[in-house]
């Protein structure tokens, strides 16, 4: 009925949600983590359209979620795009010079998640971006150019993409961002406070989601989308939720504790 090609008898069996938008996804990642095996309190965030967090050890476990739009996984944005074969996943601006490296090493088509977030960054380090996300109208960069009076900031020269057309980002993409990474803060805060721990008290951090393979944890943290913790408790883990989904095929005990977690999280 679904169409994969298995036996026609076979049985379906799926990850169970907590909640809505708190889904089976965040569940097999909490799993796949193993935040509900030890003592330790530890945290899991998976950033995407939604922003699911999940926060405990082997004694309790509280969850949450928050709209944070699709803008790190390059919706909302003009060359956003996922983190697959020719996204620029990592950005340095030197001296009005862009650095980039892109996923495969291939030709750009756009910008995924980890560059936006690094990109943001380098903005607001070398004064292109103040602190509201406006770009600095006066700044002499060559890198800053209007269109139809609306500045934008150009990452790639129209020669060196795949397409042929300048990698940019907008005032309006840096407002996106702004206000997606601020849904995603406030939601860690809301469920920390909730809880009544401050963040230095979270032994482990993790995040996970679609970023590729070069989320840096720094840049993360000083625009204001991760947690001020020190950077060696906070882990890119990649797609929790896959992970936690092969090891429920591949293991009845998995899948039992998947069951036992879903049960057990509560809600905020």
């Amino acid at each position: 009925d679904i169409a994969i090609d298995i036996n026609p008898r076979a049985i379906l069996e799926t990850v169970p949600s907590v909640a809505s938008y708190v889904g089976g996804d965040i569940v097999a990642g909490v799993m796949s983590c193993g935040i509900a095996d030890h003592p330790e309190v530890r945290g899991l965030i998976d950033i995407g359209t939604n922003g699911e967090i999940a926060i405990g050890n082997n004694e309790w476990l509280v969850c949450c979620s928050a709209s944070a739009g699709p803008a790190f996984e390059g919706g909302g944005i003009q060359c956003g795009m996922r983190a697959t074969r020719g996204a620029i996943e990592k950005v340095a601006i030197h001296g009005g010079q862009v650095k980039y490296q892109t996923i495969g090493n291939a030709s750009p088509r756009g910008i995924c998640g980890s560059g936006l977030i690094a990109l943001i960054y380098e903005l607001v380090k070398n004064g292109i971006i103040g602190s509201d996300g406006k770009f600095d109208r006066g700044l002499r960069d060559p890198g800053l150019s209007f269109e139809e009076d609306i500045p934008q900031y150009v990452i790639v020269r129209p020669r060196e993409t795949e397409g042929g057309e300048p990698i940019v980002i907008t005032e309006s993409d840096v407002a996106n961002l702004i206000k997606s990474k601020g849904a995603v803060f406030a939601a860690i805060k809301s469920l920390v406070d909730y809880i009544g721990m401050p963040f230095d008290q979270l032994d482990t951090f993790y995040v996970a989601g679609g970023f590729g393979n070069y989320l840096d944890i720094h840049k993360a943290v000083a625009i204001g989308l991760l947690p001020d913790i020190p950077q060696e408790r906070i882990g890119f883990i990649g797609n929790s939720s896959l992970t936690g989904a092969r090891m429920s095929l591949l293991s009845e005990a998995a899948f039992e504790k998947c069951l036992s977690i879903a049960k057990s999280m509560t809600n905020i």
